[in-house]
């Protein structure tokens, strides 16, 4: 019998899939959101989490970001 889950494809590089996984092990394990990791830069995740991946990545991304001196 075939087994379908619902869930998003997330394509991105190996930093980016890194901190998306790490971002998974910080959760408490009722709200772990990875369906499976694919390979190093493929994830399957839950579809309800989408928003909230894109949210830390953005303060990620601006926290990380270079801002040239006045």
């Amino acid at each position: 019998m075939v087994n379908a889950t619902k869930g998003i494809f997330i394509s991105c590089d190996i930093p980016m899939a890194q901190f998306i996984i790490n971002l998974n092990a910080t959760q408490p394990a009722s709200s772990k959101f990875i369906i499976h990791v694919l390979d190093s830069t493929h994830l399957f995740v839950q579809p309800n989490v989408t928003e909230m991946i894109r949210s830390a990545i953005s303060e990620f991304r601006d926290l990380n970001s270079y801002e040239k001196p006045a």
